[in-house]
């Protein structure tokens, strides 16, 4: 900018003032043409009206600069170039043919000139621009007309002076600028990094709409991530299958070890129907872990129909019916009818099948359950109660993890912990929510406010987005 402010400014400002000398001169040499053909440039009264002119007195403010007096000189010289009037006095009857200024216009040229006062201050130089003198049509002088370079010093120190303000204020605009890009590249760089670091097969990919590189990046660590995840996968699941079907098989093996042997037949009927249950036992775990996969493997691929979310919870709740008569429960239903909305049929009857096992599991004898379906504008509320245990506090935070579950107050036995975690995938994929807690029956109304359970409470758009 420095380089730019001396190449380009200091010089157009000098233009611009030897553009006003050049008219200026031109113009004086026309007004002292008859006194220069009368030589009365060397009267008194010729340098008075000269004098009077260079020294009069101006009240102007130019550019927030104020100018009191006139910074020019004028000297005159005859044909050959001789000094026959110099209003400073100092000149007069030395030979300026030589000058460029007289020298160029006495040869029909345009005639300038810049020289130094001071031959070591470059600060005096003094710009002399020339014009001829006619009287009818004969060249009979020369007037030049010289202003210092200093006196335009005020204008090019006041442009230098705000360019460097405006230079400071595009500096600190630029710093300001190029921090938010700076944060903008960080915080995205950030986003990928937490998604890298993140290993939850739900876990969405961040996106951004202006950085094509970052996009490409979040791309390579999405298939990274997925070569990664099937190795881990298949080593997890093999490892979770190894586990949980030690111990039913364990339980069959034990079991038709003894029926080898000459028993009761009471305790032969004891030990099939051991058996049996062991062996739906693995069955029910092997058809989660299936769907679980499925649900893990497809993530956000869900097929939405419109349904009748009304019609889905009561065929639900008829499988459990002999359930429901065996264990003598309360069921209190309030489910409004034709509750439309956008869902997957398949994942969300699984879901509803999940929540119903766990709330008639956990209910005692003769409990009552209570199950509520509304629809409020575009939200659809489903409220599942069992009264019963509350859930212990350091469960809580658990509850949807893979994996944990809770003894049944009836058998005492675990479940496969699956289903709440399947409950919870299908939930998020449907952009709804879920929320298990505990609760008093007056929380939700039309039950005696003294006994306590667990509720849970989805609520799912009807307009999916």
């Amino acid at each position: 900018m420095s380089y730019t402010f001396n190449q380009q400014v200091k010089p157009n400002v000098r233009q611009v003032v030897e553009d006003t000398l050049a008219e200026n001169a031109n113009i004086i040499a026309m007004l002292v043409a008859e006194d220069v053909h009368n030589k009365q440039v060397t009267t008194p009264e010729f340098n008075e009206k000269i004098q009077n002119a260079l020294h009069r007195k101006l009240n102007a403010n130019i550019w927030q600069h104020s100018k009191q007096q006139i910074n020019q000189q004028i000297y005159i010289t005859d044909p050959q170039g001789k000094v026959i009037y110099d209003s400073k006095g100092e000149a007069t009857g030395q030979d300026y043919s030589k000058w460029n200024d007289v020298y160029l216009t006495l040869q029909g040229k345009y005639g300038v000139r810049s020289t130094r006062s001071d031959p070591n201050n470059p600060d005096s130089s003094v710009m002399y621009i020339a014009a001829p003198i006619y009287y009818q049509n004969e060249l009979i002088g020369v007037v030049s007309i010289g202003k210092p370079n200093s006196s335009v010093q005020p204008y090019i120190q006041r442009a230098e002076d705000k360019l460097i303000v405006q230079a400071l204020w595009i500096t600190l605009a630029s710093l300001f600028l190029a921090s938010l890009v700076a944060y903008w590249l960080k915080h995205s760089i950030d986003r990928v990094r937490k998604y890298a670091q993140a290993l939850a097969p739900v876990n969405q990919a961040p996106h951004f709409r202006s950085a094509h590189e970052l996009n490409q990046v979040t791309e390579a660590l999405e298939n990274m991530r997925e070569k990664l995840e099937d190795r881990a996968y298949v080593e997890h699941y093999v490892n979770t299958l190894t586990h949980e079907l030690k111990s039913p098989l364990t339980a069959i093996q034990a079991s038709a070890e003894i029926l080898k042997d000459d028993i009761p037949q009471a305790d032969q009927q004891q030990f099939a129907t051991h058996i049996i249950s062991q062996s739906q036992r693995l069955k029910t775990l092997i058809d989660r872990m299936l769907l679980l996969t499925r649900l893990e493997q497809s993530k956000s691929q869900i097929e939405l129909k419109n349904i009748c979310v009304s019609s889905l919870i009561e065929q639900n709740i008829e499988q459990y019916h002999s359930l429901i008569q065996q264990k003598n429960l309360n069921l209190i239903l309030d489910i409004q009818a034709n509750c439309q909305t956008l869902a997957d049929p398949f994942w969300l009857s699984q879901t509803i099948s999940n929540l119903l096992d766990n709330a008639f599991d956990f209910a005692e004898a003769q409990a009552k359950v209570f199950i509520q379906l509304k629809q409020y504008q575009d939200t659809i509320e489903i409220i599942i109660f069992n009264e019963g245990e509350p859930i212990p506090a350091f469960a809580l935070n658990q509850i949807f993890d893979t994996y944990f579950s809770l003894p049944r107050p009836s058998t005492k036995q675990r479940s496969s912990g699956i289903g709440l975690s399947i409950v919870k995938q299908v939930i998020e994929q449907h952009h709804a929510s879920i929320k298990i807690e505990n609760c008093t029956q007056n929380q939700i109304g039309q039950l005696e406010p003294h006994q306590q359970g667990v509720m849970v409470h989805i609520q799912l758009h009807t307009k999916f987005t």
